[in-house]
């Protein structure tokens, strides 16, 4: 782990490829340890195949065409995880590496003045336009911090003087911030993020911060890690975070509840066992209520198990991270409207109805049939309120689609709970997407 000398456990394949994982005795005895995982607690026995694979196989890139070079060069099988951490765990994502036994740690604090360059102008030009173009970055760049998820996106570092750098070879020092470039089919999901983030933000929740940048031409994304802080030397450190998938023992591939089965899958259910296990259930839980409601509104049908996240912190406390990876996804016809979770019985907005957001709260841990009518109609009017007030700004500052769509999205959503709309939401023009354009009121 970042910050780290001795190992925290050992990574185990034996002939047949089955894996196994076991804490080091002396860091499960030692003060302040934590867990890898909700699904890797700290015990001296080990974990085996089923319960090792997924949490390891989450910490390599989704993006399969970032494997294939090792892949192909190494003759080594996607399903072979710890050939491919032999060979990419020095570098895998968060504050963990993965590393061949006797290895020196290679994640280690970052000192701005020595352990990072300035990346050129014309360099990152350059990297920002194979990203966008989707082809390989630039000879002699390497992505220092590979990262999940589909979106053309590098980890780079913001110094103090406002500039882009990476870290040097070799200095395993941490990245600071994420850039996402849109691709050619989807040049405006940079400002529609940017947009989806700041509302995040000025409803109330944790966000991570995020800034918009004019670069070649293209409005790409720069967010700030939440993982990473400054230690008192003023030396960047990672943090050690893990997604839902990871919490659960789920691999990447079943990230939708549609693509699990009982028992096995990114459920509600699944959702209210993770906030069981964090320090503040009970504040947790209503957190994730709003996050819904904040999500269904602004038409974020994509808070998969790899868009939530958690903090595993010194003494055992965990807690959730901040907002992150919010975009209002139903502006793409090209997407799926399902749900990445069911409310109740409903897959999609359009299904909801009162008695499915009651059951959705009541699998979310809020027994009393009372409450869970109170925080319906208090939380969905909060934050439709405050979403409200934005719809003029998004409007008149060329987010109108966006704008429209959450309006849209507040009528269905509120009339099937029986809150009144609020005004500013209730003349605008309806959003319709699916159909293939627009509705003037």
């Amino acid at each position: 782990m970042d910050s780290s000398e001795n190992p925290v456990g050992v990574l185990v394949r034996d002939q047949r490829g089955g894996l196994a994982f076991a804490y080091d005795r002396a860091y499960v005895s030692q003060p302040g340890a934590i867990s890898l995982s909700l699904s890797l607690p700290l015990t001296a026995e080990p974990f085996e195949e089923a319960v090792a694979r997924p949490f390891f196989d989450n910490l390599l890139q989704e993006r399969d065409g970032a494997l294939s070079d090792i892949m192909a060069r190494e003759g080594i099988a996607r399903d072979d995880i710890a050939g491919l951490l032999f060979h990419l765990g020095k570098d895998c994502a968060g504050a963990l590496s993965v590393l061949p036994a006797g290895s020196p740690p290679t994640k280690v604090p970052g000192d701005y003045q020595k352990d990072y360059q300035r990346l050129e102008d014309d360099r990152l030009i350059a990297i920002v336009d194979s990203l966008h173009k989707r082809r390989r970055l630039p000879a002699g760049t390497d992505d220092p911090s590979p990262l999940a998820g589909m979106q053309s996106k590098t980890a780079l570092t913001l110094l103090p003087d406002g500039s882009l750098a990476g870290p040097l070879p070799g200095s395993g020092a941490p990245t600071t911030h994420i850039l996402k470039v849109p691709d050619q089919e989807h040049i405006h999901d940079g400002s529609l993020e940017y947009e989806a983030m700041r509302l995040s933000h000025a409803v109330g929740f944790s966000t991570a911060d995020v800034s918009l940048l004019p670069l070649a031409g293209i409005e790409v994304l720069l967010v700030t890690r939440f993982d990473r802080a400054l230690d008192r030397d003023g030396r960047v450190v990672r943090i050690h975070q893990e997604d839902f998938a990871q919490a659960l023992g789920l691999p990447s591939a079943l990230k939708y509840e549609r693509r699990g089965a009982p028992g096995r899958r990114f459920d509600v259910d699944a959702v209210r066992r993770i906030l069981d296990a964090t320090d503040d259930p009970a504040g947790e839980r209503e957190l994730f209520i709003q996050a819904t409601l904040f999500d269904l509104l602004v038409g974020n049908v994509d808070g998969h198990a790899k868009n939530f996240a958690l903090f595993h912190e010194p003494g055992g406390r965990i807690r959730t991270s901040p907002r992150y990876d919010i975009l209002p996804t139903r502006l793409d016809d090209t997407l799926t409207d399902e749900l990445a979770y069911r409310i109740g019985d409903a897959t999609t907005l359009d299904e909801i109805s009162g008695e499915d957001f009651d059951l959705f709260l009541q699998t979310v841990g809020i027994s009393s049939a009372a409450a869970r009518q109170r925080l319906s109609k208090r939380y969905a009017t909060e934050i439709a309120t405050k979403l409200a007030g934005h719809l003029d700004r998004l409007g008149k500052g060329g987010q109108k689609p966006l704008a429209d769509l959450i309006a849209s999205n507040m009528r269905t959503l509120l009339g099937a709970l029986d809150i009144e709309v609020p005004g500013p939401a209730r003349d605008r023009d309806a959003y319709i997407g699916r159909a293939g354009g627009w509705l003037l009121s």
